[in-house]
Order: C-alpha cells, then sequence, then structure tokens
C-alpha cells in the first residue's frame, strides 16, 4: 500500500514511532506506531472500467502514554508527508491527497484504568484517477 510505503520509509517518524506503520492493527507488544485504516472507497465506472477510486483513511499516530510518545509531533509529521506530494500507484495516475479532519483522544482500557493510549490522527482522503495507459485502453473500441 503506497500510504504506508511513505509511512515506513520516513526515517524522522521512525524516531517519533519506533514501533512503525501498520494497517489496522500494530504487532503484540507496540506501544509507539501509526496505524492506518480504510474508513470508505468508492471505484467511479466509466467507460466499461475504473476511472478512478476515492478512499478515505484513518491515519493515526498512537502512544501508550507510560512510552512517552507525542502524538502530536508525530501526525504534524504525517500531514507534512502527504502536503503537497503526489502519491504514485501502479495503474493509476497521481493521487489527489489532503486530510479533512483532525481526530485526537486518549483510549483508557477497559479493564485497567491505568492504560492510556493517546491517539492523534485524521481521515485522509485520497482520490486517484486511472493511469493515461488504463484512460487509453478503456477509450478505445
Amino acid at each position: 500500500m503506497a500510504i504506508l510505503n511513505v509511512l515506513q520509509g520516513d526515517g524522522a517518524l521512525a524516531v517519533l514511532l519506533p514501533d512503525g506503520a501498520w494497517f489496522a492493527e500494530a504487532p503484540p507488544g507496540s506501544t509507539r506506531f501509526v496505524i492506518v485504516q480504510l474508513v470508505s472507497a468508492a471505484s467511479v465506472p466509466m467507460f466499461g472500467g475504473v476511472a478512478f477510486k476515492d478512499c478515505v483513511y484513518l491515519v493515526e499516530a498512537r502512544s501508550l502514554d507510560s512510552a512517552g510518545a507525542d502524538v502530536n509531533n508525530a501526525y504534524a509529521r504525517i500531514v507534512d508527508l502527504f502536503t503537497d506530494t503526489p502519491l504514485m500507484i501502479d495503474g493509476y495516475g497521481t493521487a489527489l491527497i489532503q486530510f479533512e479532519e483532525d481526530i485526537e483522544m486518549v483510549e483508557v482500557d477497559s479493564v485497567d484504568p491505568s492504560i492510556r493510549w493517546s491517539r492523534c490522527g485524521g481521515h485522509l482522503h485520497v482520490m486517484i484517477a486511472a493511469s493515461s495507459e488504463a484512460a487509453a485502453k478503456l477509450s478505445t473500441p
């Protein structure tokens, strides 16, 4: 996934959240990481194929409070990574990407209230058109 590749390849983010970036779930024992989750996705058809995809992802910096990571600065870095940066996905053109909504919260464990997770993130809206090669194939009778 292109979004994870960007997050996993950034050294500055790795310093802030050394347990990495993951889709949906981090490995057991992780205390400072990024989670990416698909919120919604739509493929818009045209001429017998997909013209573009429209997706929203939740991208969150998460830290166990006792681990001491600054999730606000980590999220600021994540926003920087996707601001005015082309995102390339095989079979598609360059993506239009933007953060639309910020989310900040503390999650308290239901069994042990002394366990708290700081979470800071947002909804990343990704719209990407079929590549010119794919579009040419779609328009050829």
